[in-house]
This record gives structure tokens, C-alpha cells and sequence, in this order.
């Protein structure tokens, strides 16, 4: 198979920067990756599809001209320069990275449905934090003016064996979120549960969205807006979250990071994180002419 890529799209966490960063150290983009990215998105648009928050991810991925965070709740187009130096400058000044921001997309009718349950959201990380404090970090998920919390993560990722805390974590981390969804107030928007076949983490959502929604936003009103069919974009992620997106790309390729993880992609390619940045530096000097070989060079 053999395509011209018009734009990339990437998840963060476990695509670009390996699953077994432990949560709490910072998670940046090995370098060598990081400046073939730069190097790309020079030439064609690079954005991030990503669960995590803006404030998680705006300082993080330097080069994207595009974030869609919270699984596609909030979509921020960045004000970027063209000299990577310039741009980490800029950013590394601006601490809330809210100057950065030229366009925000908020998921239609939205606002009420986050209001309601950010306060639920609320409570259920303060009650999984007092019960589950020895086994669990849990990571909060705000909207990029802090005004709703909108998503939480329940990551163990730091214990020994993740396969033998799994499923003793997840029933009972199960059945306390159960519980809170009741308790969400608005008709029709019980909060939304995203699970994983082998990675060591749940997520909870204010509201039900999805990467491919994200990538249907990005693809037909930010980067094609006139909606004609013809752009080609190249979609890389790493779990189940993904596979909304990978459905709708051009080329899909799932990355592993771990050989702990079997999660079930629904992507056409699957390579190793090892790969990544040569399989992106062929692709750049292939002038962006996607094939196969590519991905064995």
C-alpha cells in the first residue's frame, strides 16, 4: 500500500513516551524522537490525540500545531512558531499556556453535563484516594480554564505486577464508580467508564467522547475544513482508546511500549517504540510517500 501522508495525528501517553513511565516523574519525548517530530511538522501538520488535559499536555509536545485532550472533549489549536527554539521559549515562559491558544472547540452541549458531574467526578477521586491510597495514583483532568474537572485516571502503573493487581483493583474500583454514577444528576449523562484489556489504568469520563470524534473534528473543520475527502492522515496510538481513531485514519499503526501489554488494536500496522523514529525519519525522507517497506527499514 502506498499513500502520500497530509498529517500526522498521535496519541501521547504509551505512543510517544513509553507506558512504563511511571506516573509522577516527568514524561517528556525521548529527544532524538522528539526532533524528528519537530523536523516533520515543519512540512505537514503533526497534532496530539490524547486522554490527558491541556495543562498535562501543551508543554510536553512542542512541535503540535493541534491538542485534542480528554479524549476529544476539548480541542485547542495552538499559535505556533516555525523555530523550534522560539516556540519552546515561548511556551516555557508561559506557564498556564493559555496565550498559546488561537482557536477552542468544546464538544456540542457540553457545559451543563460537565458542571453536574465535574462535582461527582470530584468526590469519586477524594473517595478512591482515602480507600485505594496505597495501590493507586489518581490523575485529575481539567478543562483548560480549570473550570470543570472532566475526566480522572486511576493509574497503578507503579506496582510490581500489573496483571495480578488488575483484576483485584478493578472490581472494587468498579463498584465504588458504579455507586458515584448514580449520583450523576444530569438526564441521559451518567458518567463514562474507559477500560483496558492489559493496561494499568481506568478512566472516567464526565461525559461519553471518543478519539474518533477528536479525529472527525480535527480532520473536516481544523485541517480540511472545505471538507473534500482528499487529505490522507496517518494516525499512531497504543491502546484500546485508539481504535475510534485508527478506523477513521488513512494509514493506522499501533506502537508497543511494553511486553506486558496485549491490548486489541483495530490499526492496519503495528510496530515497536523502538521503531517509531526511524520509521517516521524514512517517512520523511520518502517526502511523506507512505509503504509498507517503510516500516521494516
Amino acid at each position: 500500500m502506498q499513500a502520500r501522508i497530509d498529517a500526522i495525528l498521535s496519541d501521547y501517553d504509551g505512543t510517544l513516551s513509553p507506558t512504563d513511565t511511571l506516573r509522577g516523574n516527568v514524561e517528556f519525548i525521548p529527544k532524538q524522537l522528539e526532533g524528528i517530530l519537530w523536523g516533520i511538522a515543519q512540512t505537514i501538520p503533526v497534532g496530539i490525540v490524547s486522554s490527558k488535559d491541556y495543562h498535562f499536555i501543551y508543554n510536553k509536545a512542542k512541535f503540535a500545531w493541534v491538542l485534542s485532550c480528554i479524549m476529544g472533549m476539548e480541542t485547542i489549536v495552538l499559535r505556533i512558531a516555525k523555530d523550534a527554539s522560539i516556540e519552546i521559549e515561548k511556551r516555557s515562559n508561559n506557564d498556564d499556556g493559555l496565550n498559546c491558544i488561537k482557536q477552542r472547540y468544546l464538544l456540542p452541549n457540553i457545559d451543563k453535563i460537565l458542571k453536574s458531574n465535574s462535582v461527582t467526578l470530584s468526590r469519586l477521586a477524594e473517595n478512591i484516594e482515602s480507600e485505594f491510597k496505597d495501590n493507586v495514583m489518581v490523575e485529575r483532568k481539567y478543562t483548560c480554564d480549570r473550570k470543570y474537572l472532566a475526566g480522572v485516571t486511576i493509574d497503578y502503573r507503579h506496582l510490581k505486577d500489573w496483571k495480578l493487581h488488575k483484576k483485584k483493583l478493578e472490581v472494587p474500583l468498579n463498584e465504588m464508580i458504579q455507586k458515584y454514577k448514580a449520583l450523576s444528576s444530569t438526564p441521559n449523562s451518567n458518567l463514562y467508564i474507559q477500560k483496558y484489556s492489559s493496561h494499568p489504568f481506568l478512566d472516567v469520563y464526565a461525559v461519553y467522547s471518543d478519539k474518533g470524534m477528536a479525529f472527525d473534528l480535527i480532520a473536516t473543520s481544523i485541517l480540511n475544513p472545505e471538507d473534500n475527502g482528499e487529505m490522507s492522515i496517518l494516525y499512531l496510538g497504543d491502546s484500546e482508546n485508539d481504535n475510534s481513531a485508527f478506523k477513521r485514519a488513512s494509514i493506522s499503526i499501533g506502537i508497543t511500549s511494553d511486553k506486558r501489554l496485549t491490548p486489541k488494536l483495530d490499526c492496519q500496522y503495528l510496530i515497536e517504540f523502538r521503531q517509531l523514529p526511524d520509521f517516521l525519519k524514512h517517512l520523511e525522507e520518502n517526502k511523506y510517500i507512505f509503504s509498507e517497506s517503510l516500516l521494516s527499514l
